[in-house]
């Protein structure tokens, strides 16, 4: 079971107090890695008694961890995390039912959510974990100027990146999930019923999809941004035979000093998939030239 789905799990079992007592932890892991117990209780405003009834509930369903060296302290893991999304989200009427897994990735989990007005949409948890601290502050520019960032703050800022890159893509044109709202490290956004285009077997005039594309990275281009990150297992293909770009929580903006080689590079990875999977004969020059136009 995901840690999403545990959250979710939890989350009717809690009260007002627990959660109470676990955002006390989040706002003590913006100064420590481990939340002593004194800061813990200093932050939630329960007394001694009630808050280490509250700590046990919590330990018990799994949303956080408890040190006893050098002092007793404890930190919040992603069941914890979730849940505090989840409970917002829920709060802000914004998802009523959690559904089935729809992706699992590197960088990010994904499910299918129920709306209170019964729409289906996508549910996206950042998870920067998975990777390396080191490799992830390389990549992501809005981490360059940080010394130190705990797995969650990272993870809400990459959510809060790619909310923005997709507020600015739709405004752009760009054929994207339309967002509709971002709580810590998750992301509310249109569902697409699609596929991903690595796992697509054939397509009928690969060519037009190619050019479809390229037309998007055009708008985006021409809006300012650079996906920096674009290739075929960020692109989906609906059942109408649309295109779909997602996935932007690297993306950078058109002044960024590295922007033309990295919009180059993005250029280049979608020609030769086509060239090497469909035979197309369009050069990297001149699919350049189209997005830059």
């Amino acid at each position: 079971m995901s840690s999403a789905e545990k959250a979710a799990q939890a989350l009717p079992g809690l009260e007002n107090y627990d959660l109470r007592v676990l955002q006390a932890i989040e706002l003590g892991m913006i100064q420590h890695q481990i939340v002593p117990h004194d800061e813990v209780l200093r932050y939630s405003g329960l007394n001694i008694n009630e808050i280490d009834h509250r700590l046990d509930i919590l330990y018990k369903n799994e949303l956080i961890y408890r040190e006893r060296d050098p002092y007793l302290g404890y930190l919040m893991n992603y069941n914890g995390y979730d849940l505090l999304a989840l409970n917002a989200l829920v709060k802000s009427e914004v998802l009523e039912y959690l559904g089935p897994s729809i992706g699992i990735g590197k960088e990010a989990d994904v499910f299918e959510g129920i709306t209170p007005s019964n729409k289906t949409v996508a549910v996206k948890f950042h998870r920067l974990g998975r990777t390396s601290f080191r490799d992830t502050k390389r990549k992501r520019e809005y981490l360059a100027d940080r010394r130190h960032s705990s797995w969650q703050y990272q993870s809400r800022l990459a959510a809060e990146t790619e909310y923005k890159a997709l507020q600015m893509m739709q405004e752009a044109g760009v054929q994207v999930p339309e967002p509709i709202y971002q709580n810590r490290h998750t992301i509310v956004m249109q569902y697409i019923k699609g596929t991903q285009l690595s796992d697509i077997i054939s397509l009928e005039e690969p060519e037009i999809f190619l050019h479809d594309i390229l037309e998007n990275m055009r708008k985006a281009y021409k809006a300012g941004v650079v996906h920096s990150d674009l290739s075929e297992y960020n692109i989906l293909i609906d059942m109408d035979t649309h295109v779909w770009i997602i996935d932007w929580p690297q993306y950078i903006t058109k002044d960024h000093h590295n922007a033309e080689e990295i919009l180059e590079r993005d250029i280049g990875n979608i020609t030769y998939y086509f060239e090497r999977k469909y035979g197309t004969d369009m050069t990297r020059a001149e699919a350049i030239t189209i997005v830059k136009n």
